[in-house]
C-alpha cells in the first residue's frame, strides 16, 4: 500500500474508497471489497453473496477485463450473477487485458498477471471456504490472454476456462507436455464469441481470428472437454451471463459431488494439521484415507503432493536408518526403522522400513 497518513486509519481509507490489502480488514460478506495484491500492488474487487455459509464449499470465479477496462468495471457485471448462481466472484486488473497500464515489474506481462491470480486464489481460500473443484477465469476481449494463459498452466487450480470473444496468442499453450497432458482431461473449456464480433476475432475472411485459431491449437493439443459457440446476430459483447450460465450448470449438476469432496477435504485438513505438528502417523492414515475417498468419488486428487510429501519425510528416515547402520549402531538403526515402519505404514518408504527392520534383526543376531 502506498505509505499515506491515511493508512493508520484502515476504516477510514475503506470509506475513502482507497483499496486496502486484504489483511487490513476482514473480509465480509455481502459487500464489494476493494483490495490490493501484495504481488505488484494490482487492484482488485472481491464480492461474495451474503448468503455464504462456511458450512459448505463455494465455487470461485476469476474474470477478467478487456482492453481499457478494470476489475472495478469488471465486477459490476458479475455481482448480480454471484448472487443468483451462488458462487464467489473475484475481478483484478490485467496487464496482459490492456495496453494502458504501466507494468510493476521486469517480470513478462503474462507472468506478473499469473501471480497476481494466484495470490488472489490464495487471499479467497484463507478467508472464505473455496470449492478448489469449481475454479472458473474468464475473460472478455483482451481477458481472454490471462484466462488462457494461466488458466492453462495450472490444471490443477483451475477446473473451468471461458473466453468471451477473447483474445488468444500461440504464447499461451504452454509447451510443457506434462502441463498439457495434465489439462486435457480435467480442464472444461468454453470459447464463445459473437457472429459479428470484432475482425481480430472472427477474423477476415471469417473463421480465421484469434477464437478460431484458440479452437484449433487446443484441439490439436487434444483438450477433451471443449464447448465452442458463435453467437448469432451478436457483436464484440462481453456476456458475463453466458459463462455464468454454463459454470452455474456445472456446479448444480455436481452438488452431490461436491458434498463428498467437502468430507474429502476435511479429511485433508486433518492429515496436512497432523503433518504441521509432526504427527506422522496421523498425517498418514487420513492422507489415505482421503485418497481412498477420491478415488471412490472419481475427485481429482489433493491429496497426492501431500502423500508424496510424507513418503519423502520416511525416505529421509531410511537414510537415517542407514546411516546408523554403516556407523555400526544396529540398535539405534532397527529402532528408526520400526519407527519408520509404523508411521509411514501404507507409503513406499514404510515397506521399504519393514524390509530393513528384517535385514537389521537379522544382523542383530
Amino acid at each position: 500500500m502506498r505509505i499515506l497518513l491515511l493508512t493508520l486509519i484502515p476504516g477510514l481509507l475503506v470509506g475513502l474508497g482507497v483499496p486496502a490489502h486484504a489483511k487490513d480488514a476482514p473480509l465480509k460478506p455481502g459487500k464489494v471489497h476493494a483490495l490490493k495484491t501484495k504481488t505488484h500492488d494490482r487492484a482488485w474487487s472481491l464480492f461474495v453473496p451474503s448468503k455464504y455459509s462456511k458450512k459448505s464449499s463455494w465455487p470461485l470465479v476469476i474474470s477478467s477485463h478487456g482492453r481499457g477496462g478494470s476489475g472495478k468495471g469488471e465486477m459490476g457485471a458479475w455481482q448480480g450473477l454471484a448472487n443468483k448462481h451462488g458462487f464467489i466472484v473475484a475481478c483484478p486488473d490485467m496487464v496482459t487485458a490492456t495496453h494502458n497500464r504501466p507494468k510493476k515489474s521486469n517480470l513478462p506481462a503474462s507472468e506478473e498477471d499469473d501471480q497476481v491470480l494466484l495470490e488472489i486464489i490464495d487471499t479467497v481460500s484463507r478467508s472464505f471456504r473455496v470449492n478448489r473443484r469449481a475454479v472458473m477465469v474468464t475473460g472478455f476481449s483482451g481477458g481472454g490472454n490471462p484466462s488462457y494463459h494461466s488458466g492453462l498452466r495450472h490444471p490443477d487450480i483451475f477446473t473451468h476456462i471461458c473466453t468471451r470473444g477473447g483474445n488468444w496468442a500461440p504464447q499461451h499453450m504452454p509447451s510443457d507436455e506434462k502441463l498439457q497432458e495434465a489439462g486435457r482431461k480435467l480442464l472444461q473449456i468454453y470459447v464463445f464469441w459473437g457472429e459479428r464480433d470484432h475482425v481480430l476475432i472472427i477474423g477476415e475472411p471469417h473463421g480465421t481470428g484469434q477464437a478460431y485459431q484458440a479452437l484449433e491449437a487446443l484441439k490439436k493439443a487434444r483438450y477433451e472437454n471443449i464447448r465452442q459457440q458463435e453467437v448469432p446476430a451478436m457483436g464484440h459483447k462481453s456476456r458475463p451471463d453466458l459463462a455464468a450460465t454454463w459454470f452455474g450448470d456445472f456446479v448444480t449438476k455436481n452438488k452431490k459431488v461436491f458434498k463428498a469432496g467437502d468430507q474429502v477435504d476435511a479429511l485433508l485438513a486433518k492429515a496436512r494439521e497432523a503433518q504441521a505438528r509432526d504427527k506422522h502417523k496421523d498425517a498418514v492414515k487420513f492422507a489415505l484415507k482421503d485418497r481412498e475417498a477420491e478415488t471412490k468419488h472419481g475427485l481429482r486428487s489433493a491429496s497426492k503432493k501431500l502423500i508424496e510429501a510424507l513418503d519423502a519425510i520416511g525416505s529421509a528416515r531410511l537414510e537415517e536408518a542407514a546411516g546408523l547402520q554403516q556407523a555400526g549402531d544396529l540398535k539405534g538403526a532397527l529402532k528408526v526403522a520400526a519407527a519408520t515402519k509404523r508411521d509411514f505404514k501404507g507409503l513406499p518408504a514404510g515397506s521399504a522400513a519393514g524390509t530393513l527392520e528384517q535385514l537389521l534383526k537379522a544382523l542383530a543376531k
